[in-house]
């Protein structure tokens, strides 16, 4: 039994070192990438689709309609599409959604991670042409989740300007790359629970190798035995 909680423990206290440099890491490009379909590129007339959100968006104002509006916005300051009323105007579709799939931890642990995409559609086919995706921050006031939820949606408008090759300024370069990785309160989610995992390890490992002493109950010879009378 002692070897098999040792190997437990060496087995989750391996996680954590393997989680270090894995959380610090950053994304590189990939090589060899494949083309982006011409009909994306060449998109001009828009319809913005909305793909809805779940219920998690309810604790920004807006609610799971803040993606679409936000997009919405956004896009149309850019200049750079024509905003069209119906799929059979468009040349694309862009279906905006926003998800906030559970993400599973040790002890059962439960978090969420938020996120807005863009599915970019054939209007007559309704295949997908594309799909970008941005992180969203869900930290702190809402005043200030509200800013963040803004700051992802407009890293996914420069995402889609970056796959059209539309230039980007260092600005919205360096946002695209900060948004690509994983936020500090995941970062802490992971490390606390490895290390929670690790520490309950060793101390079940110490209680087994080390039980507690029981003292055996006084007997009639002894001072203090309890007489009924």
């Amino acid at each position: 039994m002692f070897s098999e909680l040792r190997k437990s423990l060496s087995i989750v206290l391996s996680s954590a070192l393997v989680f270090a440099p894995v959380l610090a890491a950053q994304q590189t490009p990939a090589e060899g990438a494949a083309p982006v379909p011409p009909q994306v590129l060449n998109a001009h007339a828009v319809f913005i689709s909305n793909g809805g959100g779940s219920n998690y968006f309810e604790i920004f104002d807006g609610g799971p309609n803040r993606g679409y509006n936000t997009f919405y916005s956004e896009l149309k300051k850019t200049g750079h599409y024509e905003l069209v009323s119906s799929p059979a105007q468009a040349d694309v579709i862009f279906e905006i959604r926003s998800i906030a799939p559970a993400v599973s931890g040790p002890h059962d642990i439960t978090d969420y991670n938020p996120q807005v995409i863009l599915t970019i559609r054939d209007p007559k086919s309704s295949a997908v042409l594309w799909t970008a995706s941005a992180n969203v921050r869900a930290i702190g006031t809402k005043k200030h989740r509200d800013k963040d939820f803004d700051q992802s949606v407009a890293v996914l408008v420069d995402e889609l300007a970056q796959v059209t090759g539309e230039p980007l300024t260092t600005a919205q370069a360096k946002a695209i790359e900060s948004n690509s990785r994983m936020s500090t309160a995941a970062k802490v989610f992971i490390i606390t629970a490895v290390a929670g995992a690790a520490a309950m390890t060793a101390y079940g490992i110490h209680m087994i190798e080390n039980p507690p002493k029981l003292t055996p109950p006084p007997t009639p010879s002894e001072p203090g035995y309890p007489y009924p009378y």
